[in-house]
């Protein structure tokens, strides 16, 4: 009996290590294609890359919840959106509550420590002010000591108070920090450049309010994913669905569509990874060490 059961053993422990090879194996795609499903994290207060869907409450809709979608379609799986707050960001991704993160997320060096951003970049802008005309602000230093709402866990928010000495307040969503600037609580609101201009195209908000100053910190966009999926097979079908949607226009076609105003950037990417030479594509077939730095 005894031998039986430790022949049994020793099967059942063989078995084992046959298995492990396979468990070893799995990583993030893997698991999203067993699930069926993709969880992507996506912002909803900052129209038009994200914002609730007017029609269909409970929803988000805009630029970035599309590229989710054809992510998704690409990997062969439902699309799950998760509306996060900017400071949200980080925890959502590096806990797994989402697989993907398509929100709003400037390249910087602290985010590429604690998470996995993916090249190419997708878009750039900078941060500017969003004030009232009456305030005549002309340069940054006029924002010294007044108050002036901002997003909390905006890359850029220390770095302004140092420089410039404005009092920020960091405000947890546009939901906040535009009805504070409109009441006069907030002297000016901090904000994407490119935001800023779609908004002053309404009415409502050209009429009492301007962006005055030139945009700082101008960085590139990336799509980010969890620090251990870092050269795996999520980041390559991330990275090539990235190559693919510069490369036939799909970014500047989603741009046009949400009314975004047409930017320097995204029409160069469309070229670079558009490019033909002699030897093939300029920027290549896909992201490689060999890939020009112009490219990503």
């Amino acid at each position: 009996m005894n031998v039986r059961l430790a022949g049994l053993a020793t099967c059942v422990a063989a078995a084992l290590l046959l298995l492990l090879p396979t468990c070893a194996a799995a990583d993030a795609l893997d698991r999203i294609q067993a699930r069926g499903t993709l969880v992507v994290g996506v912002k909803q207060d900052v129209p038009p890359w994200g914002m609730p869907d007017a029609q269909r409450p409970g929803h988000v809709v805009g630029l970035e919840p599309d590229l989710a979608q054809d992510l998704a379609r690409r990997l062969g799986v439902k699309l799950k959106l998760v509306a996060l707050l900017t400071s949200e960001r980080v925890e959502a991704l590096q806990s797994g509550r989402v697989d993907v993160l398509i929100a709003f997320l400037a390249d910087t060096p602290e985010r590429r420590r604690q998470m996995t951003l993916v090249m190419p970049h997708y878009f750039a802008s900078g941060v500017s002010v969003l004030a009232r005309r009456e305030s005549a602000f002309r340069r940054w230093d006029d924002l010294r000591q007044r108050r002036v709402c901002g997003r909390h866990g905006a890359f850029y928010n220390r770095a302004l108070t140092v420089r410039h000495g404005m009092d920020i307040v960091a405000l947890y969503s546009n939901a906040v920090a535009l009805p504070a600037l409109r009441d006069g609580r907030c002297d000016a609101l901090l904000y994407d450049d490119t935001a800023i201009a779609i908004m002053l195209e309404a009415p409502r908000w050209a009429a009492e309010f301007e962006m005055p100053l030139p945009p700082l910190y101008v960085a590139p966009w990336s799509i980010a994913l969890h620090p251990a999926e870092a050269g795996g097979r999520l980041q390559a079908r991330v990275s090539q669905s990235l190559v693919e949607w510069h490369r036939s226009g799909h970014l500047l076609a989603l741009e046009r569509r949400w009314g975004i105003p047409p930017t320097a950037y995204s029409a160069r990417m469309h070229e670079l990874w558009s490019r033909r030479t002699q030897d093939g594509w300029y920027c290549g077939e896909s992201v490689t060490a060999q890939t020009p730095e112009e490219c990503l």
